[in-house]
């Protein structure tokens, strides 16, 4: 799913990017003394959103990723995380600034665009446990067909530990970007314990990927400190795995050991501060899994229940 505008899965006939966009510094959630304009912190001595400009408070936020993808490219001294060189030859970065600054810019977001008095709008957002099997007739995207079919195979198994396209950000900002907002996948792996998976196939670079998840798991902290009325099982989680889920060949080239080092840093050093486990990891979609043809039910989610690490088997 992109980071910037999205479009629903089922309405698009691949899963092409769009925009993740700046950055800034903060405290807690619901604390608008320690969320102030003055405290934003760009490397290029500006925050932007969509490539426009932040003087003072002019322009509110139209998404709560906006200045994501402008800020994390900026740190990593990349023209674009999209481009396919992105990624290839990473210079050192410190993953705990890099992750701790995408947090601190996604908070902001939500206090500018005065997020919390909607967070009880949408019943959708961070729903457990649901199942989104459809998909258009005339979709050929092979990660929405992958993942399409293994909701499908969850609805017909009646497994529960299973759920697609989870909305995170469904009414709390102006306007529709964020309107369908949604994580690939969810799996449940304890009590409290679940993941988030971005599925990537044929579409955008591991590091885009990588910002993706990064950026729901940012999302999700904020949720857990700001919860809505109603319960919510996903929020109420204590453990949270990131994780990309891509065929080995996606990762091809790439510095994977280097990003993924630096990712999962930043992430555990984040969910320290915010008194809960986060990890962050690139790992395989089983190369029996193709959306030419989709394995037999069991067959597919027994695939999916141990990958192996990317960054193990694939060299740099």
């Amino acid at each position: 799913m992109s980071i910037g505008s999205v479009t629903p899965s089922c309405c698009r006939p691949s899963r092409t990017s769009s925009t993740l966009s700046g950055a800034t510094d903060c405290g807690s959630i619901g604390c608008a003394a320690s969320l102030t304009m003055g405290q934003l912190r760009i490397q290029s001595g500006r925050a932007t959103l969509e490539g426009s400009e932040l003087n003072g408070a002019s322009a509110l936020p139209r998404s709560l990723l906006d200045g994501v993808e402008r800020r994390l490219a900026a740190m990593l001294n990349v023209a674009s995380l999209r481009h396919r060189s992105s990624g290839r030859s990473v210079p050192s970065f410190d993953g705990e600034a890099l992750v701790d600054s995408t947090y601190r810019l996604i908070a902001e977001n939500y206090r500018r665009a005065g997020s919390s008095a909607y967070k009880d709008r949408s019943r959708e957002n961070w729903r457990w446990q649901s199942l989104q099997p459809q998909i258009s007739a005339g979709n050929r995207s092979p990660e929405v067909i992958v993942e399409r079919a293994i909701a499908a195979a969850c609805s017909r198994l009646g497994r529960t530990d299973w759920a697609n396209q989870v909305p995170v950000a469904s009414g709390l900002v102006a306007g529709t970007r964020d309107n369908r907002r949604a994580i690939d996948l969810v799996r449940r792996r304890g009590e409290r314990h679940f993941e988030f998976i971005e599925l990537k196939i044929a579409s955008d670079t591991p590091l885009y990927a990588a910002a993706e998840v990064l950026a729901y798991g940012c999302l999700w902290l904020i949720a857990r400190e700001d919860k809505p009325a109603r319960k919510c099982t996903l929020l109420d989680a204590e453990r949270l795995d990131l994780r990309v889920l891509a065929p080995i060949g996606y990762y091809a080239g790439y510095a994977l050991r280097s990003i993924e080092d630096a990712f999962d840093a930043g992430a555990r050093a984040l969910g320290n501060r915010h008194k809960t486990e986060l990890s962050f990891a690139f790992e395989i979609l089983d190369p029996r899994i193709c959306a030419d043809e989709i394995p037999h039910d069991r067959i597919l989610l027994d695939l999916l229940d141990h990958p192996a690490s990317a960054v193990a088997v694939t060299p740099e």
